[in-house]
């Protein structure tokens, strides 16, 4: 296996969809007129209250994430990101390696010296957005978690062998018991590349949402079911997971650096409505559809958000028939973002404009010359 450990290759979703789970989930991102009006969260901020109708307007939830991190006073196992880009039918699991440079140092140095308090915020500024919930867990926590599905099936692509040579887990198929689940998210081979050794996590992460996918049993995942691993785990499981280790390279001293463009990328995917972590340096986006055409918008909202845009509201401009879109910058600052945005696009013409919402720093209203190609992504 190369330094990399095929992760490349590997992509796993299963679009298996469990009935009766969105009413058991709640649908915090709004990615369509529907979610977004049933939303409890979701606060109108128009005159209007279809969603449908020019003028309507309502806050947009940020996008339900979990930072899970495994380890204990040994050390630092693996740190998980996880998303629900739309529940119960699309999510995401971002792997992230012990041995990841921040700024101040490997995460497994900031688990030790900070606890989850250090980590926390180091995947803060490495991935540019902030997380929902934490949760942490031993190899106990494992054991609890993947109990109900236990022994889960997969094929392990090399022996993992201990450094006085004695192998742990054999090549080939594998049925992992419930303890040893921890164990072999956390097995280094001598010399291991820790980029190589997060391939174990896709394996083990696509083996176990399948158990669960298949699995009728009310508990399949102890503890609550609308918040933490049991929700997130949940959810996943039901729709498509997009499970993959964050791009990164190994430096002459061994540690791993992130590829900043490629990660941000694929953050801003996975997680199109964040909670920013940059505090007030990037701008607040009030998306509107000038063209009475919403399924346009959600395709609008996933482009901004890979430039970065922080999308605060979403709705419909005061009139439809817009021919050209439109994006405004309500302070001289953010008129870079405002071109990024257009470059983003792909069309329309930044202009600066005032505005009396002080909270909201860039209005995109999109016309009829967005026109994404069919069977693009969105």
């Amino acid at each position: 296996m190369d330094e990399r450990g095929g992760l490349g290759r590997w992509r796993w979703g299963w679009p298996v969809m469990l009935l009766g789970l969105a009413a058991a989930v709640p649908l915090l991102v709004w990615l369509g007129w529907a979610a977004i009006s049933d939303s409890s969260d979701g606060t109108d901020v128009s005159a209007t209250a279809d969603p449908s109708a020019p003028g309507y307007q309502a806050y947009v939830d940020p996008t339900p994430t979990l930072l899970l991190i495994h380890g204990d006073g040994d050390g630092l196992d693996g740190v998980t990101l996880l998303a629900l880009t739309d529940a119960g039918v699309e999510g995401a699991a971002l792997f992230l390696a012990p041995e990841t440079m921040t700024t101040a140092g490997p995460l497994g140095t900031r688990w030790i010296e900070s606890g989850s308090t250090g980590v926390v915020d180091a995947v803060a500024k490495l991935l540019g957005i902030r997380v929902g919930e934490v949760q942490v867990v031993d190899d106990r926590g494992w054991t609890a978690m993947v109990s109900a599905v236990a022994p889960i099936p997969l094929i392990n692509p090399d022996a993992l062998v201990s450094a006085i040579g004695e192998t742990r887990f054999e090549p080939g198929v594998l049925a992992l018991a419930a303890a040893d689940v921890g164990p072999y998210l956390g097995w280094r081979n001598p010399g291991e590349s820790p980029v190589a050794a997060l391939f174990r996590h896709e394996l083990l992460w696509g083996a176990w949402l399948e158990q669960v996918a298949l699995s009728s049993m009310p508990d399949v995942i102890p503890g609550e079911t609308d918040r933490g691993v049991g929700l997130f785990v949940r959810a996943l499981a039901a729709g498509q997971a997009r499970l993959e280790a964050a791009p990164s390279a190994i430096d002459a001293s061994g540690a791993v650096v992130l590829d900043a463009p490629g990660v941000g990328g694929l953050v801003n995917e996975m997680v199109p409505f964040p909670t920013s972590a940059s505090g007030g340096s990037s701008p607040r986006v009030r998306l509107l559809d000038g063209t009475g055409s919403p399924g346009l918008i959600e395709t609008a909202a996933r482009t901004l958000s890979r430039a970065g845009a922080q999308i605060t509201i979403i709705g419909n401009a005061t009139e439809f028939g817009w021919e050209t879109t439109k994006i405004a910058y309500h302070d001289i600052g953010f008129a870079s973002h405002a071109e990024a945005y257009r470059d983003a696009l792909g069309v329309g013409s930044v202009i600066a404009e005032e505005q009396p919402d002080s909270s909201i720093g860039v209005t995109v209203t999109f016309g009829a010359d967005f026109s994404p190609v069919p069977g693009g992504d969105g």
